[in-house]
């Protein structure tokens, strides 16, 4: 959206009001790809609820590869601080780029804009590029939480290679996925000398609440051959809660303890 800020506001209001959601507000759970399913407690996208997307290399595809699936079925994915994202990469994991949306923002900006792509689309993806502080973040969660929205919420790397600074991690996240740095990454397409790349598989921790306090661990391939997939003989399973809390905390990532009944 280019001109000045007055303006790129109003062109955001009136892209609001002429977005349609496919997908009506009483479903509550968003689909995701299959092999993303066994990752969320409810089996997709719950609304309401904000997903923390971080860890080593893989996770902007992670981040893309949640949000293909409700852009498929007809959900409306709006985007903010995104600059950095490489959307040819978001169409070939899946993504409709038809039903995306995206936003430029200033740092004053942010937080009108994330605000109306929460009140308007069924998805917002806030990007790396600003990071918010904890009082913005969770007057966005509670505004998700209000309108039935879902923010997938993707840190930066530098945030989960240090111990993060106030605001830098998404606090009160209700699942955090995080792409475990300590295991390696492996590449399949490319022989000695010849051949390019065609899928990568990597490890991906899940934690949280409302249903995911316990950890879990699956092998994704992110791209597979044919989009994503769990790699063949390891289906997402519980792990052990305390080494996956540890990956976690050498990232400098604190899982969120289960919520009191």
């Amino acid at each position: 959206m280019a001109g000045g800020r007055p303006e790129r506001l109003a062109a955001l209001r009136e892209l609001i009001e002429q977005v349609q959601p496919v997908v009506a507000a009483h479903e509550q759970t968003l689909p995701v790809d299959p092999a993303l399913r066994d990752l969320l407690p409810f089996g997709g996208l719950q609304r309401g609820t904000t997903i923390c997307v971080g860890g080593g290399p893989g996770a902007t595809s992670l981040a893309l590869a949640l949000v293909a699936g409700p852009s498929r079925s007809g959900a409306w994915v709006g985007c903010v601080s995104v600059d950095s994202l490489g959307w040819v990469a978001a169409a070939e994991l899946g993504v409709d780029l038809d039903r995306v949306a995206v936003v430029r923002a200033d740092v004053d900006e942010w937080p009108t804009v994330a605000a109306a792509l929460v009140d308007g689309f069924d998805v917002v993806l806030c990007g790396p590029d600003h990071r918010p502080d904890q009082r913005q973040v969770a007057r966005l969660a509670g505004r998700a939480r209000e309108r039935g929205a879902v923010v997938v919420a993707l840190e930066d790397s530098a945030s989960t290679r240090a111990r993060p600074a106030p605001g830098r991690s998404w606090p009160g996240a209700d699942v955090r996925l995080m792409v475990d740095p300590a295991s390696p990454v492996d590449w399949q397409g490319p022989g000695q000398g010849w051949g390019r790349l065609r899928s990568r598989s990597l490890t991906v921790l899940a934690s949280g609440r409302h249903g995911a306090d316990r950890a879990r661990r699956i092998v994704l391939g992110l791209p597979g051959p044919d989009g994503v997939g769990v790699v063949p003989g390891d289906v997402a399973r519980p792990a052990a809660t305390r080494p996956a809390v540890d990956v976690m905390e050498r990232a400098g990532v604190v899982p969120f303890p289960a919520r009191s009944a």
